[in-house]
């Protein structure tokens, strides 16, 4: 009963280091805002692969709003936009609301490296 309640997690300024750039698991960070309607629809997407990839990725979500260094550190000018993450380099960007087999395949080939 414990899968279904994982979801993507918080990620702040103050943990980004260690959680993103640090971990030893493929990272999928969603750049979101409260206000932005296409977020709420990647928001369910990556719940659904947090639970699904539990164990061999980490998802995460940053508010922009919050931590708009981020977004500029990493060059996220639109949102909702993933970045994928591998042994702390950024390896992909997705960009808008695209459908659960995009950020699939991404993932696939992370973990096939």
């Amino acid at each position: 009963m414990l899968l279904m309640k994982l979801k993507a997690e918080v990620v702040t300024a103050r943990s980004w280091n260690q959680s993103v750039l640090g971990s030893d698991v493929p990272v999928l960070v969603e750049f979101w805002a409260s206000w932005c309607g296409p977020c709420r629809m990647v928001s369910r997407v990556m719940d659904e692969i947090a639970r699904e990839y539990a164990g061999r990725i980490k998802c995460l979500k940053l508010n922009t709003d919050d931590y708009p260094q981020f977004a500029t550190n990493y060059d996220v000018d639109r949102i909702p936009t993933v970045l994928l993450f591998v042994n702390g380099e950024k390896v992909q960007r997705i960009t808008g609301t695209l459908p659960k087999s995009v950020f699939v395949t991404a993932i696939e080939k992370a973990l096939s490296q």
